[in-house]
């Protein structure tokens, strides 16, 4: 018997929820888990991974795209199934309603930013005036 955690899972993005939702990680023999809310309309990924990744919906829906050979092919999520995101795939996840998802790579977490500019650009603009506000308040706490 020890005196440590099996399971110490940190929450991302400080301990504030952001734009694109909330999320908590951390790692278990090896392998890296995420249990990941993403609000409708934003976006997750935009990366590429060593590891393969297995992404399993357990609430709202949406899809992911993956770069293939050049051409983008969407996989839609659906409740209770895992979709397996290949190793070295570009891949961006975009949540049609609000999402939780739980996800595990075959090893550590790493990526690699790839840019689906075509999905982002206008989400990224939302992202941008959300921490606009939350910095207004931030400040009128004060």
């Amino acid at each position: 018997m020890t005196l440590e955690f099996v399971l110490d899972l940190q929450r991302w993005g400080g301990g504030e929820p952001t734009a694109v939702g909330e999320g908590y990680s951390g790692l278990y023999k090896g392998r890296y888990y995420s249990l990941l809310f993403t609000r409708a309309g934003m976006f997750r990924g935009n990366h590429i991974h060593p590891n393969v990744q297995h992404t399993l919906l357990l609430d709202g829906k949406g899809k992911y795209v993956f770069l293939v050979d050049g051409r983008e092919e969407e996989h839609h999520l659906e409740l209770g199934r895992i979709l397996d995101v290949p190793a070295k795939v570009p891949h961006i996840f975009l949540p049609e309603k609000d999402c939780l998802t739980f996800e595990w790579w075959e090893g550590d977490f790493i990526a690699d930013e790839h840019d689906f500019t075509k999905h982002t650009s206008s989400i990224k603009k939302k992202i941008e005036e959300f921490n606009r506000k939350v910095e207004e308040l931030k400040k009128s706490k004060k």
